[in-house]
């Protein structure tokens, strides 16, 4: 391959590999929930995908091929885990999650869009209460109550309604969504 076409492939990897790459380490961990074993399988096949790359067709879905690699990794931990007598899951559970995982994980996309759009549509206040009751910082309803000195009954109302409201919107926007 020469230079021009071999940088282009480069760019297409990166490109593809940073738009999927917290979606495949969520993947992996549904199938290994231990973090530093995750991690682990996360990097091997990283170095996989990275060494297959020329296997793949540009315009087709990088995250279905990236995670059929990603449970065929998660199948050689496997029975590297079993032939060290640790106890793992069979591959049967692992094919039946990472099935269930690559079905729902389109859906559970859009709603994630959906929902950050729909936070947009929230006044600046009820996005300040998310943010603190839902976010990095977060806070008990309690402890909110008291750093902001309304009434507990008037903060769970308040989320409720914002909680209510979020939903709504979210369930709107898949509608049309699939409808357009």
């Amino acid at each position: 391959m020469d230079d021009g076409k071999e940088q282009l492939r480069h760019e297409d990897f990166v490109r593809l590999w940073s738009a999927h790459r917290s979606q495949l380490y969520s993947f992996i961990f549904s199938l290994v929930p231990d973090h530093a074993e995750a991690e682990d399988v996360f990097q091997a096949v990283s170095i996989v995908l990275w060494n297959k790359f020329g296997q793949f067709q540009i315009g087709t879905d990088f995250w279905r091929w990236s995670a059929r690699v990603a449970q065929y990794e998660v199948q050689d931990y496997r029975k590297r885990k079993i032939s060290e007598r640790l106890t793992f899951w069979s591959a049967d559970v692992i094919d039946a999650i990472a099935a269930a995982h690559v079905e729902y994980s389109e859906l559970l996309q859009h709603q994630q869009q959906a929902l950050a759009s729909c936070l947009q549509k929230l006044s600046a206040r009820d996005r300040e209460l998310v943010a603190l009751r839902y976010g990095a910082g977060r806070v008990t309803t309690k402890s909110l109550s008291d750093r902001l000195g309304r009434p507990l009954v008037t903060l769970y109302k308040a989320l409720s309604r914002i909680r209510r409201n979020l939903y709504e919107c979210v369930q709107r926007a898949i509608a049309q969504e699939q409808r357009g």
